[in-house]
């Protein structure tokens, strides 16, 4: 076999991932900023994912692979043995592949690379092991299987992308034995978030003025703990008039409402369901105090985005949400209970000073996560593992 030379100047990369648009998530959303910075800086990239129903690409560098439907209306699970759909992605002659999962796409990924020669890249977006209850059958089994069976994957790559440091020592002590960089998938793309407006918020929503706005943006589901975030609502507003604006849908929308309601919270919580990109952004910058409990993040782009929208965060403090949230700088860090939310929530609106001071923090603490900054650091990487020889 012969290995792809590395280019002097634009590179040809191949993008494979299971979650693209016109998916609403974390990882089709970072892969598609990714995306649009490196074809700026003038590289050629294919994105290779699963065929969604009765969705077409506009993007003619998209290549669909035959799939099969889920529950999910936008979501699909890819077939990896697909020659046509693999052909169509070889004409491109890709001198790098890059999948965003180790899966389905992932196996179709790692068959181009092995077939060109080239260098293949994985980023760890997700904490695999911690979403098996999608899965049939008992968890205690899945969980060790994933866990052996990513580490299995990362360790045939030339380099692996952890979003965050904790992310990184965890993939360590499973055994990943290679090369490991750390990359944060959560871009900010300055010029969009320079030009929200989010005076559109509490007249859509119903909220008076001066009434202080709590947001959560999240898929809701049983991960993300969107039913601590309600209970810790219901802390707060036994003291304070507060609405919570809850972005998002997802398969627990309907338990979360129930819950909401048995918590007495009718009044005080808006479900806004799902929002375009830009519309949550600007709910975020409406908002008084973020509040984030989920505890499966390997960094949290939603995060960077509300930091960077001017919005103190009170988050749980786990996986890699350390690593984005400066506790007392640019919010508040605590451990997984509904009380200890509440306690800072209440510290933040009770406090406007320190709340405008956090919040001008964190607009400055995001700037390190601005999207032409981290695209040039995976331009380096990328160049770094060129050029390649594999038998």
């Amino acid at each position: 076999m012969t290995a792809v030379a590395a280019s002097t100047d634009a590179l040809r990369i191949a993008m494979f991932s299971e979650s693209y648009l016109p998916r609403t998530s974390g990882v089709a959303h970072s892969l598609a900023a990714f995306v649009s910075a490196l074809r700026a800086r003038g590289h050629r990239v294919v994105v290779a994912a699963p065929r969604v129903r009765g969705y077409r690409d506009a993007d003619p560098d998209v290549v669909r692979y035959p799939a099969v439907p889920t529950r999910e209306p936008d979501f699909s699970l890819g077939l990896w043995w697909a020659p046509g759909a693999e052909r169509a992605i070889e004409a491109a002659q890709p001198e790098v592949v890059h999948t965003h999962g180790p899966f389905l796409m992932g196996r179709a990924a790692a068959r181009v690379a092995r077939r060109r020669g080239a260098p293949l890249v994985f980023t760890h977006h997700t904490l695999y092991d911690e979403y098996v209850h999608y899965a049939p059958g008992p968890r205690w089994l899945w969980r060790p299987l994933v866990r052996r069976y990513v580490t299995r994957y990362a360790n045939r790559c030339a380099c692996v992308l952890a979003p965050s440091a904790a992310l990184a020592s965890r993939l360590r002590a499973q055994g990943v034995r290679g090369r490991v960089e750390v990359l944060p998938t959560g871009a900010i793309d300055p010029a969009l978030v320079a030009s929200l407006d989010p005076r559109w918020v509490r007249p859509a929503f119903g909220i008076p003025p001066g009434r202080p706005l709590l947001v959560t943006v999240s898929r809701l589901a049983p991960e993300k703990s969107v039913d601590l975030v309600l209970r810790a609502c219901a802390r707060v507003a036994a003291r304070r008039d507060v609405v919570l604006l809850v972005v998002g849908t997802g398969p627990q929308e309907a338990a979360l409402r129930r819950l909401a309601d048995r918590l007495g919270l009718g009044g005080r919580v808006v479900f806004a369901g799902w929002q375009p990109h830009r519309r949550a952004l600007e709910c975020m910058a409406a908002a008084d105090v973020f509040v984030f409990g989920s505890q499966t993040e390997t960094q949290g782009l939603v995060l960077v985005e509300a930091l960077a929208c001017g919005c103190p965060v009170v988050a749980v403090d786990a996986g890699g949400v350390g690593e984005v949230v400066q506790d007392g700088q640019t919010g508040f860090l605590v451990p997984p209970a509904a009380d200890a939310l509440a306690d800072k929530v209440l510290v933040l609106l009770d406090d406007p000073d320190r709340r405008a001071a956090l919040a001008a923090r964190g607009k400055e603490v995001s700037r390190q996560f601005a999207l032409p900054v981290l695209a040039q650091r995976l331009e380096q990487i990328y160049r770094s593992v060129l050029p390649v020889r594999r038998t």
